[in-house]
């Protein structure tokens, strides 16, 4: 067997497979810790920019949801409103059915009447009132609300107004003073519901489009995040086996140094 000090093959063969668990330690420990497969641009070039794609598209996507829940609040809220409205016309038409009565007299009827155009005020009262951030989706038939609904430009669902108060919808200046009067004013009145429940379906549409495309961006968000995840979260289980792969290797390659730093000592001993 020969013997050289000159240069140790063995001991720098070593040191160089120990350089390398010690760094695979390194990176398997970080990936440990933080939870990610990439923590650098160096980890992965590609996969980083690729990740990076993902989680915009995801807060994206996840704004265009939050976009569709404003408009389903605003639709339920004129949905509300014109709930009242209906409720309203159904009390002003039992009014109006009473007041038509021979039977009563004109104090009676005077009162009804004064019922009823107090409801007919509460009709527009809501109307102009019923609002969400700033819309008034009662009162205003050229209201164009525009929602954004995907990371498009140009991806949008459009919320309109309507006007739901009592001109608009065929009870304005009515009265039932006289039986006369009342009688003719219920054909108006059954109009007016028919009027509000077919403004209500506009909102119903909307609302029902809206919940899908939250459904369907919901899905989306879902794919992608979980696309992110496989780029750039660690794989523990990967991870660990390769780890304990590392620590066996970084052990290794102590024992061969150990083992080739022991044969030199045999030089001392051959020049006793």
């Amino acid at each position: 067997m020969s013997i050289r000090i000159g240069s140790n093959g063995i001991s720098l063969g070593a040191i160089r497979s120990l350089r390398r668990a010690e760094s695979a330690i390194a990176r398997s420990s970080a990936r440990l810790a933080s939870g990610f497969r990439i923590n650098r641009a160096a980890d992965d070039p590609a996969g980083l920019a690729l990740s990076e794609r993902f989680r915009a598209d995801i807060a994206s996507l996840g704004r265009a949801q939050l976009n569709t829940q404003d408009g389903i609040s605003l639709a339920q809220v004129a949905q509300g409103g014109l709930s009242e409205i209906s409720s309203l016309l159904s009390d002003a038409r039992a009014l109006a059915v009473q007041s038509s009565s021979g039977a009563l007299g004109g104090q009676t009827r005077a009162q009804l009447d004064s019922q009823f155009q107090s409801i007919l005020s509460d009709i527009d009262a809501i109307a102009n009132t019923t609002s969400f951030n700033g819309f008034n989706p009662l009162a205003d038939a050229t209201l164009q609300v525009e929602l954004a609904v995907g990371t498009e430009a140009g991806d949008t669902i459009t919320v309109s107004g309507v006007d739901a108060q009592a001109a608009a919808i065929g009870v304005g200046g009515l009265d039932i003073a006289t039986s006369g009067a009342a009688a003719s004013g219920l054909s108006s009145i059954d109009s007016a519901i028919a009027n509000v429940s077919a403004l209500a379906a506009r909102f119903g549409i909307s609302e029902n489009r809206l919940e899908s495309r939250s459904r369907l961006l919901g899905i989306q968000i879902e794919a992608t995040a979980a696309a992110d995840s496989r780029i750039r979260d660690t794989d523990f289980a990967l991870e660990s086996a390769r780890l304990a792969k590392a620590q066996i290797v970084q052990e290794s390659s102590l024992a061969v140094l150990g083992q080739a730093n022991q044969d030199l000592r045999l030089v001392l001993r051959l020049l006793e």
